[in-house]
């Protein structure tokens, strides 16, 4: 397992034990607004990519390397913002008490998986931009990455899960 793993599954583990410490209804509130970021960031991918390129070709130039770098930087950023503001303090969150190990364990990896598995998709497409990586990676890298969030789910799927989610939050 090479150090790219590595970074992704401890930020994996890391949200795992952030779910114990707080919770499944605090963490399920995490998992609505990640789902809801994803759907806003892939809907944008597949339908406005054209008019996002052309509003960040303003900054970075029209090449398609910046673009792209660019483009990543924001669905990073996007996403680093919606995870700080989601944990930060008292935000949206479902019923429920801490203390269901198997709960909390669950929903801290499930938020760990959305978040750094996106990330780490949207590093990957744009060649790992500030890392000298070289184009062979380890078979683990390589399974992982056809499981990671943007690539499985379809903003569809997304939009569908988070409505669900606000649902079932709201329903007594």
């Amino acid at each position: 397992m090479g150090p790219i793993e590595f970074v992704f599954l401890t930020l994996f583990i890391i949200f795992g034990i952030i779910g114990v410490m707080r919770g499944y209804g605090r963490e399920l509130g995490v998992t609505t607004m990640l789902l809801l970021a994803l759907f806003v960031l892939e809907f944008i991918d597949e339908g406005y990519q054209a008019q996002l390129n052309r509003v960040l070709g303003i900054f970075v130039g029209s090449a398609p390397t910046a673009l792209t770098l660019a483009r990543t930087f924001v669905y990073c950023t996007v996403l680093i913002v919606v995870t700080y503001i989601s944990y930060e303090g008292e935000t949206l969150s479902f019923p429920g008490k801490r203390g269901r190990l198997f709960f909390d364990l669950g929903s801290g990896l499930l938020n760990g998986y959305l978040f750094a598995g996106s990330l780490w998709y949207y590093l990957q497409q744009a060649n790992w931009p500030l890392l000298k990586l070289s184009g062979e990676f380890t078979p683990f890298h390589t399974i992982i990455s056809q499981f990671l969030p943007p690539r499985i789910f379809d903003w569809k799927y997304l939009i569908g899960l988070a409505v669900i989610m606000l649902v079932a939050r709201i329903w007594k």
